[in-house]
């Protein structure tokens, strides 16, 4: 999505549905492009939160400078990006809103890169509160994350887990995990790869029977290739569309703003 002027149309779009603010999901060394997407919510008027903490170590665009890091070292990173702003070119942006992380299956323990990034981020969300969403790859557990985060005093509700719609798709694994009192953030929405949307709705739909409606967050995990102005068949006004009118069909519409307003809200809060 390096189009300044399709990706300009495309949150366009997103507002015109009723759109107000999005998480860019894109951490620091991974082409984050943040005088665009500064430059994108000044000029629409959608708040944009960008992320600091990493991605899978395969997306650094410089993996040698990060083996050459220690975890102090990008602990000081992550904290300055929250609390004083990104730095680009000797100028100071905005700062980060969320810690991005990245589990693949057993290297957040066993793998050092992995572990001291790991360490890094959960350092800088007990030094700054800021919240954290967790890319899962499928085979990556929950589990020994919760942990790790609690071991620097990282409350539960301040974590969110990604993409184990279509990475686990397991209700009771999903109950377990909303049971610790973390967020789920589902984002396999016409991600027809995966599954269709009626699967989605499924599960939505069964973990708020459950009662964990209020640990329910949504996104479209999207690329350039699901955007309207790069010439897809819909966009990032799908969620706020399509997808939502469905959502309201069979949870009402009390559910839906609890899951794109009330939570989101609450869970960025810091």
């Amino acid at each position: 999505m390096d189009d300044y002027d399709k990706s300009l149309a495309e949150i366009n779009l997103y507002k015109e549905a009723g759109g107000v603010s999005f998480v860019d999901a894109q951490p620091f060394g991974c082409g984050r492009m943040i005088e665009n997407l500064f430059s994108a919510s000044k000029e629409t008027g959608v708040n944009i939160i960008s992320c600091t903490g990493f991605h899978k170590t395969i997306f650094f665009e410089n993996p040698d400078w990060l083996s050459s890091q220690t975890q102090d070292s990008l602990t000081d990173i992550f904290i300055k990006e929250v609390t004083d702003g990104i730095e680009i070119n000797d100028r100071t942006l905005a700062k980060a809103g969320v810690i991005k992380c990245a589990a693949t299956p057993g290297e957040q323990n066993a793998d050092a890169t992995y572990a001291k990034l790991f360490h890094a981020a959960a350092a800088t969300a007990n030094q700054t509160g800021a919240p954290v969403m967790i890319h899962m790859d499928p085979g990556a557990d929950a589990l020994p994350i919760i942990r790790l985060f609690d071991d620097y005093d990282v409350a539960p509700n301040r974590l969110t887990f990604c993409h184990l719609d279509r990475a686990r798709y397991d209700f009771g694994y999903h109950e377990e995990l909303a049971s610790f009192g973390v967020s789920l953030e589902y984002d396999t929405i016409h991600r027809l790869k995966y599954h269709d949307d009626d699967k989605e709705l499924k599960l939505i739909e069964h973990m708020t029977e459950r009662g964990f409606a209020d640990k329910i967050m949504l996104s479209l995990d999207t690329t350039n290739e699901r955007l309207k102005s790069y010439g897809a068949g819909f966009g990032l006004d799908f969620l706020l569309t399509d997808f939502r009118y469905s959502l309201e069909d069979r949870l009402g519409s009390a559910a839906v703003n609890q899951f794109m307003v009330t939570n989101p809200a609450a869970f960025l809060a810091f």
